[in-house]
């Protein structure tokens, strides 16, 4: 870093640009000072590894994300936060290299759950999925950051987006807490006082408009005509995952009728499926014996979600007419999947890692799921 350093603050942007460690934007100089105080807001020395990726020889130390945090410009606060999704990036089944690299062009999706959240000021109401709130805003970018240089997945070397989606910028958001269900975090097992962060190799969001329709099953319809839309690479292929983010109105109306969380989960898988008829007749070949293999059930139907715990649930944004999100994962589990981690606080340093990634306690994580 010391070479860095030595660029003049007026050509630092044209450096940084220039050399392919940016997303375009301006970012903040990574001195040694802004690193040291984003490391101890981790409680994280700078050799510590985060994680390995084999394919490509490439290693992510602790000081390589706190690079990535300053520069989008994150508060020390944050950087638990992007430890612990960089931790879940890094796990094999999220797949990083082809998320990063396919035509596709996955967001990294980071939705964060628990007290934590909420202690660093995240967005979680209005305009919850978008602009305006610091946290949300750098927490992303720095997850983004430090994920394209470990990689070198630069738009004019191996990133082969063909279109791509803002999201590729930041996409980060909070939680708002559940007004009858458990949160996310409880939902998948962990304790009430843990903080979580949930990455989706993550599609455009979906804006769902259902104003005039208050039935859960109205609600449940909508959601899931927006799971199955032919178009969409996960279609009938069986291995979709979804954050499906229910805005208020959308949220009453599934409590009002006494749907839980698994109910809503049950239904939009359900109601995700799509007739084979209805692909074709949109133009979408039927794939056989390929990666894909779409043979319809004998009722003509090809599931769009294999597993219930394949739609994520969760809430957020602030009241209006009644809105909520579809995100759709990039591409079906096979190629990349959803994958949480805990939020290791300050004080509790990080997990034990070696030459080959973090030694994950792979027997003491599945007794909390």
């Amino acid at each position: 870093m010391a070479e860095l350093l030595a660029v003049k603050d007026t050509e630092l942007q044209d450096v940084f640009y220039d050399a392919g460690w940016t997303d375009g934007l301006p970012v903040v100089a990574p001195t040694q000072e802004l690193v040291d105080r984003m490391l101890a807001g981790g409680g994280a020395a700078g050799d510590d590894l985060l994680g390995t990726i084999a394919s490509h020889g490439a290693s992510m130390s602790a000081e390589h994300a706190a690079i990535a945090a300053v520069m989008a410009g994150c508060r020390p606060e944050y950087f638990p936060v992007v430890l612990a999704a960089l931790g879940a990036v890094l796990d094999e089944a999220f797949n990083l290299p082809v998320a990063c690299t396919s035509t596709g062009g996955a967001a990294i999706c980071v939705i964060v759950s628990g007290p934590h959240a909420d202690q660093i000021g995240m967005n979680q109401l209005h305009n919850a999925l978008a602009s305006g709130n610091r946290a949300n805003a750098t927490i992303g970018r720095a997850v983004r950051l430090a994920a394209t240089n470990l990689l070198r997945t630069r738009i004019d070397g191996i990133d082969g987006t063909s279109l791509g989606h803002p999201g590729k910028f930041t996409f980060c958001f909070a939680e708002r807490p559940p007004a009858a269900w458990p949160t996310l975090a409880r939902h998948l097992g962990y304790d009430e006082t843990d903080t979580i962060v949930t990455v989706l190799p993550a599609g455009g969001p979906l804006q769902i408009a259902n104003h005039l329709n208050g039935s859960a099953e109205g609600v449940a319809a909508s959601l899931a005509a927006a799971m199955r839309v032919p178009s969409h690479f996960t279609a009938g292929k069986g291995g979709a995952q979804f954050a499906v983010v229910l805005g208020p109105e959308h949220e009453a109306a599934f409590v009002e009728a006494g749907w839980s969380r698994a109910d809503v989960q049950a239904a939009l898988m359900r109601r995700s499926a799509v007739a084979a008829q209805e692909l074709t007749d949109a133009g979408i070949v039927l794939e056989v014996g390929s990666h894909h293999d779409m043979v319809p059930d004998p009722d003509g139907m090809l599931q769009t979600v294999a597993d219930v715990e394949d739609v994520y649930v969760v809430t957020a944004g602030g009241a209006g007419a009644g809105w909520s999100a579809v995100i759709p994962s990039w591409a079906p589990r096979k190629h990349a999947q959803v994958v949480t981690r805990r939020v290791r606080l300050a004080d509790e340093g990080l997990p034990p890692c070696g030459p080959d990634g973090c030694v994950i306690d792979w027997d003491a994580m599945e007794a909390r799921q």
